[in-house]
């Protein structure tokens, strides 16, 4: 194989390579920013709503019973 073929079928295989990698690793990114974005909004509704229920308190404070 002529070298300057063969120099053009790796830079193009090199350059699909690469581009596929960009391709999936911006795609897991985004997916990992939204799945992110909903733990922090489940994580967020339960301290709400453990705070609304009184079972979540301020270890600092001292009891009323004291």
């Amino acid at each position: 194989m002529d070298p300057t073929i063969a120099a053009t079928v790796i830079g193009v295989l090199l350059s699909v390579a690469f581009g596929a990698f960009a391709t999936a690793f911006a795609w897991l990114r985004s997916d990992l920013g939204s799945r992110l974005e909903r733990l922090e909004a489940k994580v967020d509704g339960l301290i709400m709503a453990l705070a609304r229920s009184g079972q979540l308190v301020d270890a600092g404070l001292p009891d009323a019973d004291d």
